[in-house]
């Protein structure tokens, strides 16, 4: 009996720790949504919503990725203001999951790894915005939008991307699952036993 009511208080330690994980992404996308809806300085916006949900893809499931790429590909698109209503969200919706899938199986969890594929994402999306928003309605003037507006958003996407990803990485620290970090941890200090005896 005693086990039993232990496993049921961890299990809703567990779920609690989720919901509380998946809340705090939650607030940080309507900051950043409310960041770019009214910037700061006038005319100048980094897509900070980019990096939020390629940093949460590298600590979260596949599916669970892909569904917050759409919710931060909308938010993106409504305030973004131009866009078509689901552009990003496609996108972010092809790229968060495999995303996720290379931080499990292939490549380490880290700052570095982070600022490498949130800028392969972002230069994608900017230019798939360039071509598909501004090249087809402005025609010409599409030099002017690409340096007035295009390059500042989505340039400030990259130059901001560490800070979000010590934001998601914060708060997977702390509200990770105890087990899982565990097992985590054991596998990044196996690792570090390995690379130490090679040497």
């Amino acid at each position: 009996m005693k086990k039993i009511s232990k496993n049921r208080a961890r299990s809703r330690k567990a779920m609690l720790r989720s919901v509380l994980r998946w809340g705090l992404y939650a607030a940080a996308l309507l900051v950043f949504y409310l960041g770019e809806t009214n910037p700061i300085i006038r005319g100048w916006c980094p897509l900070l919503i980019i990096p939020l949900a390629t940093a949460v893809a590298m600590y979260e499931g596949d599916l669970a990725a892909g569904v917050f790429g759409v919710f931060c590909g909308l938010m993106l698109d409504m305030a973004n203001g131009v866009t078509i209503i689901g552009f990003s969200a496609l996108w972010l919706l092809c790229v968060c999951p495999p995303i996720s899938l290379l931080s499990r199986f292939w490549i380490k969890v880290n700052i570095v790894s982070h600022l490498v594929m949130n800028a392969v994402v972002t230069v994608i999306m900017a230019f798939l915005d360039v071509v598909f928003t501004h090249w087809v309605w402005e025609g010409a003037q599409t030099v002017i939008s690409f340096r007035t507006s295009v390059l500042p958003a989505y340039g400030g996407a990259i130059f901001f991307s560490a800070p979000v990803y010590l934001l998601v990485w914060f708060i997977n620290r702390k509200l990770r699952p105890t087990e899982r970090r565990r097992l985590e941890e054991s596998a990044q200090n196996a690792e570090e036993s390995e690379v130490k005896e090679m040497e």
